[in-house]
């Protein structure tokens, strides 16, 4: 039955709607000339449908006149007549075949080289450096690239610095995973040091890990004096002084803060419009309506296009345009001042160490003036205030033999 269908298809056929009373006759001699109708039904009174090849059709005409047969064609099927669209469509054809062979080619290219996880002595750039040396990089033939494990062992040998590296090739997307070699475990150092303040402030903890602590809590130092020295008490050894030196530092802010601000506040209404991105170029492909907002945000978010583990070299876009409303907003004395306060403190935070800690603010002076809160802001702030400094070689004894012995 298959191989029936599929013979008929290749020669294509057309399904008849014959009318008129002498139907019947004209079929009997369309068989004994050897024309083959089947599936012959009848609709109605003198009303008959059948099918029959394309080639057979010219030989039904004779017929159709003998009888006096209205014939009417309904429906097309087979290759002939679809090669016979494809040609009056011959313009739609060829760019069909163009955007395959586009798309084919597109899909055999490297189009995104990524480096999953992060390396602390490697930069991402001599990563892919290293890719673009061994032929790993934008624009490459998929199918010229080396087996993974070939590429692995270019990439390990152009850099020492990796233990292992993986590749793994995702569609147009050339995945690596450097890992990098462990660290020997340095040996702790031993050149003699001091520790001195940084800062002027006042001494919170002091926890000398090795030498001796010079001051004690509660005492006010300045940058340059010694904390803990690495000089110990026999006056002949020095050692490698470290610890914990933990200080009150002030800062002082001094802000003017407007009491009349602009807030932005967002409406909650959204308006989406989707994309598809080819090689960054977007094309909508839905969402065509009209941005009616006087005032929005635009954000947009991308993501890859994949079957399975192929990702294509498209990306779907989906970008959405917020409304918000800005309104004015008057802050009286009090709130401008707890304003000044917050500033001062993300002020501070790029002034103090890292293990800083703000631990008290004051507002010294606030005045009212052509409408803004001028203030100065006192900010109390604990944290490790030492520093290491070496201390100068030790000078060998003199003979003072040696040196009467010089001036004679």
């Amino acid at each position: 039955m298959l191989g029936r269908w599929m013979v008929d298809f290749w020669r294509g056929y057309v399904i008849l709607n014959m009318r008129g009373p002498r139907v019947p006759e004209l079929i009997n001699a369309a068989t004994a000339r050897g024309v083959a109708l089947w599936e012959i039904r009848q609709v109605k009174e003198g009303v008959y449908r059948a099918r029959v090849h394309r080639d057979d059709v010219r030989a039904l005409l004779p017929l159709l006149r003998q009888t006096s047969t209205k014939l009417r064609f309904e429906r097309k099927f087979g290759v002939p007549f679809l090669l016979w669209r494809a040609w009056r469509r011959k313009f739609f054809l060829a760019g069909a075949l163009a955007f395959l062979l586009l798309l084919y080619t597109a899909t055999s290219m490297v189009w995104t080289v990524e480096i999953e996880g992060e390396t602390k002595r490697l930069q991402a750039e001599t990563v892919l450096e290293a890719a673009r040396e061994i032929g790993v990089h934008k624009g490459s033939w998929i199918g010229g690239l080396a087996d993974t494990d070939i590429l692995q062992e270019q990439l390990k040998d152009k850099l020492p610095e990796l233990s292992w590296i993986g590749v793994r090739i995702q569609g147009t997307k050339v995945i690596l995973q450097p890992v990098e070699k462990v660290e020997l475990v340095k040996p702790a150092p031993n050149e003699p040091q001091n520790i001195i303040a940084t800062k002027t402030g006042e001494i919170k903890q002091i926890l000398p890990h090795r030498g001796s602590a010079l001051v004690k809590p509660g005492q006010v130092v300045k940058p340059g004096q010694v904390l803990i020295t690495g000089s110990l008490a026999d006056g002949k050894t020095n050692v490698h002084a470290s610890g914990i030196v933990r200080g009150e530092v002030w800062y002082y802010s001094d802000l003017e803060v407007p009491l009349t601000t602009t807030v932005k506040t967002y409406t909650g209404n959204v308006v989406s419009k989707q994309f598809l991105t080819f090689w960054d170029y977007p094309v909508q492909v839905w969402g065509y309506g009209e941005i009616k907002y006087e005032k929005f945000e635009e954000s947009a978010e991308d993501a890859d296009v994949a079957i399975g583990d192929f990702i294509f070299p498209i990306k779907y876009r989906d970008v959405q345009y917020r409304e918000y409303e800005e309104k004015t907003v008057t802050l009286d004395q009090p709130a401008a001042e707890a304003k000044a306060l917050e500033m001062a403190g993300a002020d501070v935070k790029s002034l103090m160490g890292p293990n800083g800690v703000v631990a008290q603010q004051k507002v010294l002076q606030s005045e009212l003036k052509d409408g803004k809160l001028k203030v100065r802001i006192l900010n109390k702030v604990e944290e490790d205030i030492g520093q290491p400094q070496a201390l100068p070689p030790q000078q060998p004894p003199v003979d003072p033999n040696q040196k009467e012995a010089g001036t004679r």
